[in-house]
């Protein structure tokens, strides 16, 4: 069984990135939270949860996030190497479930150059299929 590692001080703490999403949790719309986490994500990990497919994820990871807690997202995210706590306000940030899937990503090497394509490429592929719809037109980040 994976340990939570003896140096905290070592651990992302993905709280120091969330003032902003906390905020919006509280006052903003769907949209700007959408837009914020996805922020937090870039800058933590390069990557958002719409880089990767979660079909490439396997079925135990799905029943794993689809059951899973906050006390057993905290102790997972330690076991590798991020800290969910939200410190100022003495809890666990908003949107931890949505981090802990990065983390999952992360661990089953989803977040790469190559994922983000055939992410990307399935995204537009349905999007392809839509009445009225002639063409798909995205900024390229990397």
């Amino acid at each position: 069984m994976p340990k939570v590692t003896n140096d905290p001080a070592s651990l992302i703490r993905i709280g120091t990135f969330t003032d902003e999403l906390e905020w919006l949790h509280l006052w903003g719309t769907d949209e700007d939270i959408d837009a914020e986490f996805n922020s937090v994500c870039r800058t933590i990990w390069g990557y958002t949860l719409d880089d990767f497919d979660d079909d490439c994820l396997s079925k135990a990871d799905h029943d794993w996030l689809d059951e899973l807690t906050a006390r057993r997202a905290y102790r997972f995210a330690a076991e590798n190497g991020y800290d969910l706590g939200d410190y100022a306000n003495g809890e666990i940030v908003s949107d931890w479930w949505g981090f802990t899937w990065m983390i999952v990503a992360e661990k089953r090497g989803l977040l790469i150059p190559e994922q983000r394509a055939l992410a990307w490429k399935k995204h537009d592929e349905r999007l392809l299929t839509r009445e009225n719809l002639a063409g798909v037109i995205r900024n390229v980040r990397d």
